[in-house]
Parts: C-alpha cells; sequence; structure tokens
C-alpha cells in the first residue's frame, strides 16, 4: 500500500480590517515601553550565555574505568568517570497497545491526529492620512500534527472542527540496565541517538476480527451409524442432531477495518484509512535497542554508575554517547558552541527589535505622507541594526570578560598600568609647562 498522504483540500478566508492614524500613534507609544525592557533584556540574555560552561570542560576531568571489572580504587568512589561497553538490558518493554515487547533501552510512541491547520498571511496598506488598511487571508488545510489546533479559535470555525487525539504520545523506559558489570537507570540517562523502528507484522500488535460462518452439520460416523438401516428413522434421528461449530475467520492484521499497517506507520481511521478524515490518527516508534556500544558518563557509586553534579560550575553529566571519549568531548563541546551562537543572535535580534520599537512612534508619525513612513523605517532599521550589532559585540567581549577571572585580572591590570602612564605622561608635561613659565 502507498504512504497516506495528506488530502490537499485547501480554503481560505479574507478579512479587512481599517486602523486609524491616532489608534496607530496609541499604540506605537504603548511599545516604547517592551520594546525598552526587550532591550534591557537582550544585555541579561548575552551576559548570561556568555557564562555558560562547556561541559566538554568538566567532562574532560573524568576518570576512565574499565566496565568489564568493578572498582578497586576508593578514590575514585563518588567522581566522575568514563567508561566504554555494550548498554544492555534483560527488560522488555512495549506501549501494550500495538508493539511488541522488545529489549529497548527506551521506547519513544510518536502519536500524530489528522486535523485542520490555520495558516494567515497579511498584505498592509498604509493610506495617506497615516491609516492602514489590512488584508488577512486564513488558509485552513488538513495535515498531520503532534495535537489539534483547537478549532474554537479559528476564524473561520464551522466546517474546520477538530477532534482531539484519543491516544497519547508517550515514552517508556527500560526498569535497568548495564554497562559491563556497572548498574544504569535508563529512566534518568540521557541516551544516545533514536531510531526508528521498521514495523512489520511480526513486532506489531493489530487487533484481528473472528467472523462467525454458516453453522454446519457434523454426521456422527462410528460403527453404530453404519448399523443403522434407512427404516430405523427415529434412531437415525437421535444419532444424527444438529452438532454446531462455529468457525472463525481470521482476518489478516494489514487488512483490518480502521487499523492499517502502512510502511512505519500504524493508522487508526474512523472510515477509509486511504481517504484519512479528521481525528484519524497515525502511529510510529522509535527507540535505542539493547544492546548498544557506548561511553558512558557519570559518577561512580559502588556498582552503579549515576547521575554527577560539578559543585564548582553545578553541571549535571549522566549520558551514554555512540563512539569513543574522544568523540563523546567532541560532542559536547559542538552542542556548546551551537547553543553559544543561538543565544547571540536571539540576544542581538531582542536589542535590535527592541531599539526599533522605541523609536517606532517616529515612523508612524511620518505616515501622514506614506513615502516619508516608509523611508523613516528604512533609516530607523539601518541605523538600529548597526547600533545593536556595536552593542551586542561589546556586551559580548565585556561578559567573556567579566565571566573570566583571569582575564578580567589580566585586564584590570592593563588598564592600570594604561592609566598610570597617562598620569604619569599628563604630570610630566605639568612639569614640563611649569618650568617653561618660569623661565
Amino acid at each position: 500500500m502507498p504512504p497516506i498522504e495528506p488530502n490537499n483540500v485547501v480554503n481560505s478566508v479574507t478579512t479587512t480590517t481599517k486602523t486609524g492614524y491616532f489608534s496607530r500613534i496609541g499604540s506605537s507609544i504603548k511599545g516604547i515601553f517592551f520594546g525598552f525592557l526587550i532591550f534591557i533584556a537582550s544585555f541579561v540574555v548575552l551576559y548570561w550565555n556568555e557564562g555558560k560552561v562547556d561541559k566538554s570542560d568538566v567532562a574532560s576531568t573524568a576518570v576512565e574505568i574499565s566496565a568489564t571489572s568493578s572498582n578497586t580504587d576508593a578514590n575514585l568512589e563518588n567522581k566522575l568517570v568514563h567508561l566504554n561497553g555494550d548498554l544492555v538490558t534483560d527488560s522488555k518493554i512495549s506501549d501494550s497497545t500495538y508493539l511488541q515487547e522488545n529489549n529497548y533501552l527506551v521506547l519513544n510512541r510518536k502519536v500524530e491526529v489528522y486535523a485542520w491547520v490555520e495558516e494567515s498571511s497579511s498584505k498592509t496598506k498604509t493610506n495617506v492620512g497615516g491609516s492602514q488598511t489590512t488584508d488577512t487571508t486564513y488558509t485552513y488545510k488538513k495535515d498531520w500534527v503532534a495535537e489539534a489546533p483547537d478549532s474554537s479559535s479559528f476564524q473561520e470555525q464551522k466546517g474546520h472542527e477538530n477532534v482531539d487525539k484519543t491516544l497519547d504520545s508517550n515514552t517508556w523506559y527500560a526498569s535497568i540496565a548495564k554497562v559491563g558489570v556497572y548498574e544504569v537507570e535508563p529512566a534518568k540517562l540521557t541516551m544516545p541517538g533514536f531510531v526508528e523502528i521498521a514495523l512489520t507484522k511480526e513486532n506489531t500488535i493489530l487487533p484481528v476480527v473472528t467472523v462467525p460462518t454458516t453453522t454446519k452439520k457434523v454426521v456422527p460416523q462410528n460403527d453404530l451409524m453404519k448399523a443403522l438401516s434407512a427404516s430405523d428413522e427415529d434412531l437415525a434421528a437421535e444419532f444424527q442432531k444438529d452438532i454446531v461449530s462455529t468457525v472463525a475467520e481470521v482476518v489478516e492484521p494489514e487488512k483490518v477495518k480502521n487499523v492499517v499497517l502502512n510502511g512505519n506507520y500504524i493508522y487508526v481511521a474512523e472510515k477509509n484509512v486511504s481517504t484519512p478524515t479528521v481525528g484519524d490518527m497515525r502511529i510510529s516508534y522509535s527507540a535505542v535497542t539493547s544492546p548498544v556500544t557506548v561511553t558512558l558518563l557519570g559518577r561512580l557509586n559502588g556498582n552503579k554508575i549515576t547521575a554527577m553534579t560539578d559543585a564548582k560550575t553545578g553541571v549535571t553529566l549522566y549520558r551514554a554517547f555512540n563512539g569513543t571519549f574522544e568523540d563523546a568531548l567532541g560532542t559536547l563541546h559542538k552542542e556548546y558552541k551551537t547553543a553559544l551562537w543561538i543565544f547571540r543572535v536571539i540576544g542581538f535580534l531582542m536589542m535590535w527589535i527592541g531599539l526599533a520599537m522605541v523609536l517606532a512612534p517616529l515612523s508612524v508619525l511620518l505616515d501622514v505622507l506614506p513615502i516619508f513612513g516608509t523611508i523613516s523605517r528604512s533609516v530607523v532599521g539601518l541605523v538600529t541594526f548597526l547600533v545593536a550589532l556595536v552593542l551586542s559585540i561589546v556586551t559580548i567581549v565585556v561578559s567573556m570578560v567579566l565571566h573570566n577571572p583571569l582575564v578580567l585580572i589580566l585586564v584590570i591590570i592593563a588598564v592600570g598600568i594604561y592609566v598610570f602612564k597617562l598620569v604619569k605622561k599628563a604630570k610630566q608635561n605639568t612639569n614640563l609647562n611649569t618650568s617653561l613659565h618660569k623661565s
């Protein structure tokens, strides 16, 4: 059966609103306050971001231990360690609904529902005199989504009513697992990447239907019946009473009405699965399956590896990685750098948007003649972009210095030396001027 795709039925509705000049001025003035708050918050975000700890620096202090023999070094107890081996479990888990149990370390069920989705796009025209006319088009289409949108909030509710799904997404963990001789807690351990489960008739539990067939007559064929003559009607009737046998027809799981296995999805439909309707569901699974070779980071606690929180930085490490210890450090450092730049960009955008909101009333005032308002927005946008960029860079550099005690001390010393030289030079110039004046 080919993949079941969304029904590409799309419809839309357009609304037109008009906002007066003075109303726009009032809204833009109110926006100054929120713009100022966003602007101030951007400094907080940038400062906080530069103070985040690179977990790879903490992880690099981990001591290697063997996964095949228990630790005998008492000094390593409650310390951060790393070990390499197969992460395995004897536990068998499933979702108890459609998937057969297996040695999954962690199992994730993703349930999507077929629902109406609202999208909107607007076109705004500024009129002479400063008012604005906005045409907003709301487009509705059906698609598979994690949660059905609240159709009561749609602009056009009629004909776009959604139905909530009756089965939720969920995650299950093995009760216990090991790496070599050391036990771990799967529910608390950050696992390596999930892999999508290829669904088949063998690893799924789909409902089957039993259909009663027409009753059959069974005639005993024993020696006594063979001895009866055709004239012994009463005795023959006694032995030839109908014996009812119910025969059930077993329907193949993928053909059961309303529940269909198609590719790596299980579809649950009210009507025809090949043409889904609102409220239908599709289910997929991903898992980390035992065994998987990992590098494990955590705290040594007897015969267990548990979560380790670094007292100095507050960083918590309890994670299994694919690959070697060096690969694990590389992964942590890459995650740190990615997050660092994401928040730098967020901080810059907050600063830029905040400044633009503070200066927005100027452009609105000039919208009496739309061409002037358009030009002012371009100028304001460029100026605030450059100001936000410079301020962001300065804030990032200053934050880096403030979060690094050694660099901060060196900067203070350098500034002190520079100021001392300036004072000394100024004093020499003063003495020189005094001597020249006397002479």
